[in-house]
């Protein structure tokens, strides 16, 4: 009976947590937003991976002793519910991790497998091309640029689906603020296209300069910024994911600036707006880097309640500019 009573102890928390990751399924299956918003192979990927948990957690729990197991975030949020509105901080971070999880790992499945059919399609052009000044402005500068923001957003989602203590990218804390949250689901859709509605999106990753030779130079420029930003992805590793204390990081350009991904996108976009330099372009530039630098403030002032960050900021003193700021 000791035996049967603990086995059901520990199936409680697999079961609960099933229950929650189909029910979400089930919402993107038929919110319409969703239906309209998700891509299929992104659809298809969710499922497969709710699937992969049903298998492979039934053996976890099946052969980990009691004693190791955890509550799940099925279990966090069941308890929630009965406790609620007096929540325990576990309760709120796992309730705050769902939404987090449900906003952004459709966006960016989405962002990746529209990525990955672009690389698919530039693949025989780079095969053919010889290397020109032309040829890198019209042909290698997208490859390039598709293939990091591939990268970036398979790891981006690769984050949000899995959570695993051998992974070292188990959830410490959520973005308790609405600032904190208002700056950074704006920068995503659907919310980003209210901010454009208003003040337009200038910036165009394919401008052309003057000349075919400062085409070539701003645009390697801006394909340097983007490594950098890449670089600091691929950093985070499997702690990638927005809105999240998942453990400090501290190497790759982490190491030189606290913000090296905010900083280099920013310039980046900044440089693409310089062939249309008018008032109306600059204003809007200027209000997502402030966008953008209130998500720097609000994140600084999330982590600092781990004193891991702390001791991070003051290793590394600057946040954009090595030396500067």
């Amino acid at each position: 009976m000791r035996f049967l009573q603990i086995e059901i102890g520990k199936f409680k928390h697999y079961f609960l947590n099933l229950i929650l990751i189909w029910l979400v399924f089930l919402l993107y299956k038929t919110l319409p937003f969703y239906v309209n918003f998700i891509k299929k192979d992104s659809l298809n990927t969710i499922f497969y991976l709710a699937l992969a948990y049903t298998i492979v957690a039934f053996f976890f729990y099946l052969f980990t002793p009691y004693h190791k197991v955890k509550e799940t975030k099925g279990t966090l949020i069941l308890k929630a519910i009965k406790n609620f509105p007096s929540l325990n901080k576990e309760e709120k971070t796992a309730i705050l991790f769902v939404i987090v999880k449900i906003f952004f790992l459709p966006i960016m499945l989405n962002f990746f497998f529209s990525n990955l059919g672009s690389f698919r399609y530039q693949i025989p052009n780079i095969s053919n091309t010889a290397f020109s000044i032309e040829g890198f402005n019209l042909i290698l500068f997208p490859f390039l640029l598709t293939t990091i923001f591939m990268i970036d957003t398979l790891y981006f989602a690769f984050g949000y689906a899995v959570e695993a203590g051998f992974l070292k990218n188990k959830i410490i804390s959520v973005e308790p603020t609405f600032l904190g949250w208002f700056v950074a689901l704006v920068c995503y859709p659907p919310f980003n296209s209210l901010v454009t509605k208003y003040t337009r999106w200038y910036a165009n990753d394919y401008i052309s300069f003057s000349s075919i030779s400062l085409t070539f130079a701003i645009k390697l420029v801006i394909i340097l910024l983007l490594f950098v930003y890449l670089e600091a992805t691929i950093a985070l590793g499997t702690r990638c994911s927005n809105l999240t204390n998942r453990g400090i990081v501290s190497k790759g350009p982490y190491a030189i600036i606290r913000h090296p991904a905010y900083i280099s996108k920013n310039l980046a976009w900044w440089l693409t707006i310089i062939p249309i330099a008018s008032l109306p372009a600059i204003a809007s530039m200027s209000i997502w880097s402030f966008i953008y630098h209130l998500r720097t403030i609000t994140e600084e002032r999330h982590l600092s309640q781990d004193p891991n960050y702390i001791a991070y900021k003051n290793k590394v003193k600057y946040r954009y500019i090595p030396g500067i700021y």
